[in-house]
């Protein structure tokens, strides 16, 4: 008699956690964004704070950051979510790779991002 072979599929509690550890620093940073601007504004490339008064700016980002946050535990259009949030955390990085003893985690972030985009990509070709 042959033994059944046990298969199990985590893909789905996978996804769930890739999406957290990606929601939760967009969240924390779009929280404390707003309570200390001053902490931050130093993150935002010059450029930018030149174009845009720095209240607009940092709320415009924590907004955006707030919103990604929840597209991603929502688990809708995960892949696309996936490739949002790698877009900024390598964005984050390049801008910022004077700081690379900051923002160095942000690569680890980046990678998750694209782990969760290519797990949903392989997900979505299955079907």
């Amino acid at each position: 008699m042959k033994a059944k072979k046990l298969t199990c599929d985590y893909s789905n509690l996978a996804s769930f956690i890739l999406r957290v550890a990606l929601a939760v620093p967009f969240l924390f940073a779009a929280i404390d964004t707003t309570l200390q601007p001053e902490a931050w504004i130093g993150f935002m490339p010059l450029f930018l704070q030149n174009l845009f008064p720095k209240a607009l700016l940092l709320g415009g980002f924590s907004l955006y950051e707030a919103a990604l946050s929840v597209w991603l535990l929502s688990g809708w259009k995960t892949k696309e979510a996936a490739a949002l949030a790698a877009a900024t955390l390598l964005a984050i990085t390049i801008t910022n790779i004077t700081a690379l003893e900051i923002v160095f985690r942000d690569i680890g972030l980046l990678l998750a991002a694209v782990a969760l985009g290519v797990l949903h990509h392989e997900k979505n070709g299955k079907k």
